[in-house]
């Protein structure tokens, strides 16, 4: 998984449509997620099960935050057509970095880790 991206030349990146959403919020609620590598990796370091990711997901949606289209690490300027990234709040005191991969069935794959960049250059919520 690429590294996060808060922007593209200097503006913030544009922000999912609503069908993608609600594609999102459908699979949690669905309990149609799959992890990727690096949350199978991290459910288990943060020590949470995957309900706990669906949910911090969900909740994010529910509570109106912001979720990203992601570039193209590829093809600067681009963005991919099936992914979605936003700054999520696990737990209190504990915002993570979450990558949702669209799939043409009801499924989304989630991909999570820590933050690896400053707090002035995370995604805003």
């Amino acid at each position: 998984m690429t590294q996060c991206q808060s922007s593209q030349g200097g503006k913030l990146l544009p922000e999912a449509d609503a069908g993608q959403i609600a594609k999102v919020k459908q699979a949690c609620d669905w309990d149609k997620v799959r992890l990727g590598a690096s949350a199978q990796g991290n459910v288990i370091y943060w020590r949470i099960g995957v309900e706990t990711l669906r949910q911090a997901v969900r909740d994010h949606i529910e509570k109106g935050r912001k979720v990203f289209r992601k570039p193209d690490p590829d093809n600067p300027g681009k963005l991919l057509s099936l992914n979605l990234q936003a700054n999520v709040t696990l737990f209190e005191g504990k915002d993570i970095y979450v990558e949702m991969i669209l799939t043409p069935s009801v499924f989304i794959i989630l991909n999570a880790h820590e933050h690896t960049s400053s707090a002035r250059e995370r995604l805003p919520q």
